[in-house]
């Protein structure tokens, strides 16, 4: 399995076959991707769709507990 959905992947996803279709349905659903310079074909992170993304912690001081 590699790092990109391959392009059978990205019809699944988008129900189109033109790349421009495509990207715009990759838009519209909030989905990152890159064009790839070559050919302009999208390009998309596989790991958007495997398990649970870890985000970082945020700096925020812990709320004091006052029980």
């Amino acid at each position: 399995m590699g790092l990109w959905l391959t392009p059978e992947e990205i019809v699944e996803l988008t129900g189109y076959t033109r790349r421009t279709k495509q990207k715009l349905a990759l838009g519209q659903m909030g989905v990152k991707f890159q064009s790839r310079p070559l050919d302009g074909f999208p390009m998309v992170p596989r790991w958007q769709f495997e398990g649970e993304v870890i985000r970082p912690q945020s700096k925020r001081r812990p709320e004091p507990k006052w029980d």
